[in-house]
């Protein structure tokens, strides 16, 4: 393994990941199993190309001769990359037969029902989730981020298999402008636009769900957590009314948080590519944390990173560019 080369290193990796993705696939519906989902001719479940942010519809408003742009951190570096919108936002989470729980968000304009608000935030937990666990094998997010998972999952699933859809609460913010921009992820944070500490519980993460949707004429933030973790997130959806500069505050919630993200190309190329290496920054103070180790590779300490008031962007950037 000492004289492994780069491009060694390289070729392990992509089959790293490959393997991960191919035992990673899973259908995440709270019915599934070789009862109710599709299968394949060996009877078994048969996973699908689903994809987060809907392709013909979101994807198709942004497609530019058949390409999204997106970004993501790779080795360490920021990398801004273009994608065919076919391949775009894919992920291994559902059987053909239980994508359809979707149906309501990909056949339909978005009508601010309890329904699609529900729908939007779960799929935003799912890939968010299911990313995690693909990329697991070579990064240790730990039990907690395990139990995490589990725990957020039995909420979605009592809801889907009830019915209950007000279980999750949706602040929908309009932008007045068409913006080429499409967004699903969760995450969780550790401080509001005000700098306060928002402190969570060891029981399970309380995740927000977010979605930036373009339509026609304007382009809307969805702003989504479980109702019974209000008293977490109230004050975030109160003070982004409050501080009424939507471009700046949503920028800096998605730029920080998520890397599922695409853009139309040229959009990109007008107004991201210019903020690359603020963008790398931003980034790795929010997602990633730091430990130092002593001689026998014993955890010592861990530390952060993360500004309490980086929500307020002090680097001015944005994603609306008009």
């Amino acid at each position: 393994l000492k004289d492994l080369t780069e491009e060694d290193h390289a070729v392990i990796m992509r089959e790293v990941i490959k393997r991960r993705i191919e035992s990673t696939k899973k259908c995440w519906h709270p019915k599934a199993d070789t009862e109710t989902c599709s299968l394949d001719k060996d009877g078994k479940i048969l996973i699908s190309a689903a994809h987060s942010i809907q392709n013909n519809g979101v994807l198709s408003k942004i497609v530019e001769n058949g390409h999204v742009m997106t970004y993501a951190i790779d080795k360490g570096e920021f990398e801004g990359k273009q994608i065919g919108k076919t391949y775009a936002s894919i992920f291994w989470g559902f059987c053909n037969k239980h994508d359809a729980i979707f149906k309501p968000i990909e056949n339909a304009p978005y009508t601010k029902t309890l329904e699609q608000n529900f729908l939007f935030a779960y799929r935003g937990f799912v890939v968010a989730s299911h990313k995690k666990l693909e990329v697991s094998s070579w990064m240790d997010y730990g039990e907690q981020s395990d139990n995490d998972i589990v725990e957020n999952k039995k909420l979605f699933d009592k809801a889907i298999i009830e019915q209950d859809y007000a279980v999750i609460e949706t602040e929908v913010f309009e932008l007045p402008h068409f913006y080429p921009i499409a967004v699903s992820s969760s995450f969780y944070l550790d401080y509001d636009f005000e700098g306060n500490p928002i402190p969570h519980s060891d029981e399970r993460m309380e995740d927000i769900y977010v979605t930036l949707l373009p339509a026609d004429d304007k382009t809307y933030f969805l702003l989504s957590y479980f109702t019974r973790d209000k008293h977490l997130y109230k004050n975030l959806g109160e003070q982004l009314r409050k501080r009424n500069n939507f471009k700046s505050d949503i920028t800096m919630l998605i730029a920080a948080h998520t890397e599922n993200i695409y853009f139309n190309p040229l959009y990109y190329k007008t107004f991201i590519e210019k903020n690359e290496d603020i963008l790398q920054t931003v980034m790795m103070e929010s997602q990633m944390d730091f430990a130092s180790i002593d001689e026998n590779s014993t955890l010592k300490t861990e530390f952060s990173f993360t500004p309490s008031h980086y929500l307020r962007n002090p680097h001015g950037i944005t994603f609306f560019g008009y």
